[in-house]
């Protein structure tokens, strides 16, 4: 199962959901296409594992930052600082970008995906709301948001922003927000909320 997985990850990421075919995806998995139908019935199926798994590594990063905020200094930069990071693309493999694009424009056609990734944004806002609920409590902190809110609109964000920067670089012109700059408005935001 792992095998396929990691297959799977590597399939998708390089020809996306719809390049990504069955056969392909087990031949990068080194798997027969029985290991396949005995696992799952359909790709989307193995889709929105690897898709999980993906959103599990990247709330496991941000926990991490998360986790060692320090709680005696002010909040803002330090979360600002987190998000930018995440924004900029130090953590996030920008293959992603266009996977998720591609699968969030199937859910706009497809009810079984449309479900999915609105389970999925609703499990990822609600980890990671968790994290800043649990890191505002500690600072003694009532936000205007809830931290799954405030997760919410972080990650529409981060896929806008992730986006442009994808067109940029495919279009050879230079980011028009730095990282710096990207901070500062972050840290605007969390001021706002706080």
């Amino acid at each position: 199962m792992e095998a396929l997985l990691v297959g799977a990850e590597r399939a998708f990421a390089e020809r996306g959901f719809h390049g990504a075919s069955i056969g392909y995806i087990c031949q990068c998995a080194g798997r027969t296409t029985g290991a396949f139908y005995s696992n799952y019935d359909s790709k989307l199926k193995l889709f929105l594992d690897v898709f999980r798994r993906h959103g599990d590594r990247t709330a496991d990063y941000i926990g991490e930052r998360i986790a060692h905020v320090d709680t005696g200094r002010d909040l803002a930069p330090q979360l600002a600082r987190i998000f930018a990071g995440i924004f900029s693309g130090e953590h996030l493999d920008a293959r992603w970008v266009f996977i998720h694009l591609e699968f969030r424009m199937m859910a706009l056609r497809d009810h079984e995906a449309a479900t999915a990734l609105v389970d999925h944004e609703n499990w990822f806002s609600g980890r990671i709301g968790t994290m800043l609920d649990a890191l505002f409590e500690r600072a003694g902190h009532r936000p205007a948001l809830t931290g799954t809110e405030l997760a919410a609109l972080l990650g529409a964000m981060t896929r806008g922003i992730k986006l442009d920067r994808a067109i940029y670089a495919v279009g050879g012109v230079a980011d028009p927000l730095s990282s710096d700059q990207m901070a500062k408005a972050l840290e605007g935001l969390f001021r706002s909320v706080m």
